[in-house]
């Protein structure tokens, strides 16, 4: 508690500020594309599979309208794996860009946004024409940095008003964005021993086991898992390659022990082949963005009541909402399920595809949920018995994902942010089911909705003093669970003053029977 004048009210207002959630939402959109492919690529005729992704490139702030618009602008990659005139197993990778737009009720403080193919739909057009359609969906999160500000008059004027105020410290979330940070990694794939073998499909994996802060720093490590599938003659490979990461990304202002995520994602990923001391070798060329960011709890003050010792006031009070941060961390877990086998004329599996995708949290008392579901393709070739003839085929299942972590605490109103990412995995089949056994990589972060009652407006009401006769002493009797700014308030004095007449210490009036006012 303080007493402040007129003129000393506005500073202190403006030095407080909390994060208030603007906008949580989904946004699904449609992006279609006709594709002409190039001449030195082989004709379609039969498309086995097309994997896809969404790249973000930039987000703006467009706020020339009636409201701020928040423009978004990105790439959709294609890579088509399909079989040419001859049977043969062959892939071509196409891009497209799209954007989209979010109207927001104020201007954000920060703003994020993950975009991810819901699905695509295919059509052959003819042998060098395809069109190719995803349905895109976007969570856009967006918090604006919200003035806790009460409105107490008079403002103005030279007449000192005796204010008493009673502040309290709230741990508020704060969230910081690092840098993004841009990395290339280039080496030696595999020698290819089998000189007709050659590389037509190839995608990677970043994965990220530990996120740790240090002073204007976070680090990341992990590893990134790079995948080639090779084609040649009638027979096929699948070649692996694992490469550790250890990235430092900078953030201005972050403190050891901050709570901080990552995540990151394939930007490009090429692979060519050289000769070298008469060995044919691949080699690859991946770029890669890793996205980080912190997450603290800031110790903010909020003006719970106010009242004049001097005049009679009048107070209204209102619910802020505000947020901490629970949790934010990286951590992982072994996938092990099956499903009934539904093609069952594959009889050789080639490569096995799984994009894994979130869907929703829960929580039940300390512990949290997040759900998801494990999108498993299976590229794999049927042999005929007659005459050897390779037919390539198509298999797909989902798996449900499903993640536990604790909170520390139990609460039921969170916001909560996750993304999956897939590690080793291995499948099969037998004659009825299909198995599949994959590691399973989480980012997340949980911050809890909370609400404190704060000062709204206090009326200071200057033409009505409050009457106080000095010539007879008060005896006041605390009613059950009122506190010494009850009375103090409701007797116009001060916590302090009756301190002093009564001779105690501290707050506690548990034990009091009476108080001198």
């Amino acid at each position: 508690m303080e007493q402040l004048e007129n003129n000393e009210i506005e500073k202190v207002n403006e030095e407080d500020r909390a994060l208030s959630l603007i906008l949580d939402t989904d946004v699904s959109h449609e992006v279609s594309e006709e594709f002409s492919l190039p001449d030195y690529v082989p004709e379609v005729r039969k498309i086995i599979k097309v994997t896809s992704e969404a790249l973000p490139e930039g987000k703006y702030l467009n706020d020339t309208g009636s409201e701020p618009r928040l423009e978004l602008t990105g790439t959709v990659t294609y890579s088509v794996i399909y079989t040419d005139d001859e049977g043969k197993l062959c892939a071509v990778p196409l891009t497209t860009g799209y954007e989209f737009g979010v109207n927001l009720a104020r201007a954000p403080h920060i703003s994020n946004i993950k975009t991810s193919v819901e699905g695509v739909t295919y059509r052959v057009i003819a042998p060098r024409k395809l069109t190719m359609k995803s349905k895109l969906k976007s969570r856009v999160i967006a918090f604006e940095n919200k003035e806790i500000k009460e409105n107490i008059t008079p403002r103005s004027g030279a007449e000192e008003i005796y204010l008493e105020r009673c502040q309290k410290e709230i741990s508020a979330l704060e969230i910081k964005e690092a840098s993004l940070q841009n990395i290339r990694i280039s080496e030696r794939l595999e020698s290819i021993k089998e000189q007709q073998m050659h590389p037509i499909w190839c995608d990677a994996h970043i994965i990220l086991t530990d996120v740790k802060t240090q002073k204007d720093l976070v680090c990341v490590r992990g590893e990134v898992s790079i995948r080639c599938l090779l084609s040649g003659d009638g027979c096929e490979d699948v070649i692996y390659k694992t490469v550790p990461l250890s990235e430092e990304i900078e953030s201005e202002g972050t403190l050891a022990g901050d709570m901080a995520r990552a995540h990151a994602r394939c930007v490009s990923l090429s692979i060519s082949s050289e000769e070298k001391d008469g060995e044919n070798a691949l080699f690859f060329d991946l770029t890669c963005e890793i996205e980080a960011t912190t997450i603290r709890n800031g110790e903010i003050s909020v003006t719970t009541d106010a009242y004049s010792t001097k005049n009679e006031t009048e107070a209204t009070y209102k619910s802020m909402e505000y947020f901490k941060g629970l949790k934010a961390q990286n951590g992982s877990f072994t996938l092990s399920e099956s499903k009934k086998r539904e093609n069952k004329e594959i009889s050789e599996i080639i490569a096995v595809l799984a994009d894994p995708v979130y869907e929703k949290s829960e929580t039940k008392g300390a512990k949290i949920y997040h759900h998801g579901k494990l999108l498993v393709d299976v590229i794999g070739k049927k042999i005929s018995d007659t005459d050897g003839e390779v037919q390539y085929m198509h298999d797909y299942y989902e798996l449900p994902i499903k993640y536990e972590a604790d909170m520390g605490k139990a609460t039921k109103s969170i916001m909560a942010q996750c993304d999956f990412s897939i590690g080793k995995q291995s499948a099969r089949y037998d004659d009825e089911s299909f198995y599949l056994t994959a590691e399973i990589f989480v980012s997340h972060s949980v911050y809890e909705k909370c609400e404190a009652l704060v000062l709204d407006q206090a009326i200071i009401k200057t033409d009505k003093e409050v009457i106080k006769d000095s010539s007879c002493v008060r005896v006041c009797f605390p009613r059950e669970g009122e506190t010494l700014w009850d009375i103090a308030k409701r007797y116009h004095t001060t916590k302090s003053k009756i301190k002093e007449q009564n001779d105690i210490e501290n707050e506690d009036l548990r034990s009091v029977q009476s108080l001198i006012i």
